[in-house]
């Protein structure tokens, strides 16, 4: 079962007014997370149980995050201090959005889960601590489709269920104008390779005890990653895929690894998940570099775990949706039977740790 923290950041807030009453309603999340999924299968997979969302794999991919010694000090909290490793080895999950396997020029959202490995949770006693990983959740939305869990959950069902001419889900979004405004943002455009994409985590961590953040990845400086699709036509249906495939095969694909520090309770809230925190705002600060490397073939991730719930104190998923995910992500893992530990390090990057 998942946990619930103890103790809040200081701009958290329980919903309900206390912790007890949104656990009640986080576990009522959980069952409504596992009727969607049960409606899924039958709907597209045989019966079969897949992810809710995300179930549309791109490929999973090995590399490195690697520190930039250019990090500013107040970043230097968690993976990303100055008293830890300079390097992590990770495993990157490319997918569409929905809980379909359809068509990518379907519009849809477009995800990046980053796995991290190796990694030492500083806040406990280290000894006899063994390395584990966390996880990094991003989509090209700036933001989650909802204000809090509850308002996700119900844009889930929706979408699960969305009626006849989608009535549902257009009622959903008529009453629900900024989620219809950030859908609308995410999924209007056509995108060509998913090595273009800028991806956004869509609630708040921890950094270190004191600050919050949000973390995104924008692609790296190599001008071949503007170019449109790679070695096939738009029209089959996995060309996201084969493209993806394509430059990974022809060397390594580099995205930006940044931090948008907290600023203040209207302009970057924890607990309003549809508030976009502009770089006007907490501009993005480069804290590291995502190296994925050169291959010709994917890495077997699809019983894999990608879930806030894997975190360690330093980097605590916050917020109502931060807080709730790790119960709903839980849920759906345990619905499709994922595997229930990580793989360890040396077996997936093939090397004498």
């Amino acid at each position: 079962m998942a946990k619930a923290t103890d103790e809040l950041y200081r701009n958290e807030a329980y919903k309900l007014g206390s912790k007890e009453k949104e656990l009640e309603e986080f576990q009522r999340h959980v069952q409504r997370v596992l009727a969607a999924q049960q409606r899924l299968a039958a709907q597209h997979f045989s019966g079969q149980r897949h992810r809710v969302f995300h179930a549309k794999s791109h490929g999973c991919l090995t590399g490195k995050l690697n520190l930039l010694e250019s990090r500013p000090q107040s970043t230097q909290h968690g993976i990303f201090g100055s008293n830890g490793k300079t390097s992590y080895d990770v495993l990157a999950r490319f997918s569409n959005g929905v809980g379909s396997d359809g068509h990518d020029l379907k519009p849809d959202v477009r995800g990046i889960g980053l796995k991290i490995f190796g990694v030492t949770d500083r806040s406990t006693d280290a000894d006899g601590q063994r390395p584990r990983t966390i996880d990094f959740l991003m989509t090209n939305s700036t933001n989650a489709f909802g204000r809090d869990q509850e308002e996700f959950v119900e844009f889930m069902e929706a979408s699960v269920n969305p009626g006849p001419f989608k009535i549902k889900l257009l009622r959903y979004l008529f009453t629900h104008r900024k989620v219809a405004c950030l859908l609308f943002k995410a999924t209007s455009r056509i995108v060509s390779s998913l090595t273009t994409q800028r991806y956004w985590s869509g609630h708040a961590y921890l950094l270190g005890q004191d600050r919050a953040m949000k973390v995104n990845v924008r692609p790296g400086g190599d001008p071949e990653n503007k170019k449109g699709t790679m070695g096939c036509s738009k029209v089959n249906r996995n060309y996201l895929s084969i493209d993806l495939l394509n430059r990974a095969r022809r060397g390594p694909i580099k995205f930006i690894f940044s931090v948008q520090l907290e600023k203040n309770e209207t302009s970057t809230p924890i607990e309003d998940g549809r508030v976009e925190w502009k770089e006007s705002d907490s501009p993005s600060i480069p804290v590291a570099e995502l190296v994925l490397d050169q291959q010709d073939k994917w890495h077997d991730c699809e019983n894999l775990s990608f879930t806030p719930g894997h975190h360690i104190t330093a980097h605590r998923p916050l917020g109502n949706i931060g807080r709730g995910r790790v119960f709903t992500y839980e849920a759906s893992q345990k619905g499709r039977d994922a595997a229930l530990a990580d793989p360890d390090e040396s077996m997936v990057f093939g090397k004498q740790l």
